[in-house]
């Protein structure tokens, strides 16, 4: 079977847009050790990134993916079904991403997979 990858885009938004609770490296590394797949993760400061009294303000129009603030997760597996379970814990934890386009960089399955995981518990953000 072929690798199954998902690029899984959280941005900081605010808590109806953003993760649950914080993203942190030790915990991914947890839920890959007890699922046995590879997880990584990526902090992408906006180009227009601005903090204003603990919030973030950044203009996003006109922007491309790569340029908005962001944490980025990629998750990879070679069984459908360790995949699936991993992409459902990290759905359980941190709340299904904000839009589609929060897969963008995804393999065709691992885009599919997130989005029906995502329906499943709480729909895209």
């Amino acid at each position: 079977m072929s690798e199954i990858m998902a690029k899984i885009r959280w941005y900081p938004l605010g808590p109806s847009a953003g993760p649950f609770v914080p993203i942190k490296k030790s915990d991914l590394d947890s839920v890959a050790k007890k699922h046995k797949v590879s997880i990584s993760i990526d902090e992408v400061v906006g180009r227009n990134y601005q903090e204003v009294d603990g919030v973030i303000r950044e203009e996003t129009m006109d922007s491309t993916i790569e340029d908005i603030t962001q944490t980025v997760v990629t998750v990879s597996a070679e069984d459908e079904q360790v995949f699936r379970e991993t992409v459902r814990a990290l759905i359980k934890k941190y709340g299904a991403p904000r839009t589609t386009y929060a897969t963008w960089g995804s393999t065709e399955r691992g885009k599919w997979i997130v989005g029906e995981l995502s329906d499943e518990y709480d729909g895209w953000s």
